[in-house]
């Protein structure tokens, strides 16, 4: 399933023809409104942070996390939302965020500061937290957003977000 997924992403990528592409279909689609330019920002801005610290944290449990099963979870997550996190600072160089912003640096210097064996629970109410919000952030800008290339990145990054979230679930 993995494997599928990655291949219909490289595919895109390569089809797509990434931020050259982007910056050409932009300039030539100036008919969206202030509105949708807005919307696709926002969308830009909380699916970076959403995914920077899905990446981070997951890192983090790749070092502390004592249940094996957690940590091929969190390899998954590094390697998913690294791909993804890139995908979208391609389409959306001036709005995707590179630094988490204070309430998600909060968020993660609670799971470090989770004791040894409270940080698999943290670790997984976390992601769980994250997941939810992420899926219903990226379902909403598939079904309803302005920015096509954003649509599709939504849609397509969605896929693999409720696979995490249900794993983070049946790890609980």
């Amino acid at each position: 399933m993995r494997s599928i997924v990655w291949t219909a992403v490289a595919a895109f990528l390569l089809t797509s023809g990434g931020a050259d592409a982007g910056e050409k279909v932009a300039a030539v689609s100036q008919a969206e409104t202030p509105h949708e330019e807005k919307a696709a920002a926002a969308f830009a801005r909380a699916a970076s942070l959403a995914g920077l610290f899905d990446v981070e944290a997951a890192q983090l449990a790749l070092d502390r996390a004592t249940n094996p099963e957690i940590r091929k979870l969190a390899r998954e997550i590094v390697e998913d939302q690294s791909l993804a996190n890139s995908r979208l600072v391609a389409f959306a160089p001036k709005h995707a965020v590179t630094r988490l912003n204070a309430d998600y640096t909060a968020r993660l210097n609670r799971l470090k500061a989770a004791k040894a064996e409270a940080f698999d629970k943290a670790f997984l109410a976390a992601q769980q937290a994250s997941h939810d919000h992420s899926a219903k952030l990226l379902s909403d800008y598939a079904h309803s957003g302005g920015d096509d290339r954003l649509r599709s990145y939504a849609s397509e990054t969605l896929s693999f977000v409720k696979l995490h979230q249900s794993r983070v679930k049946s790890l609980q």
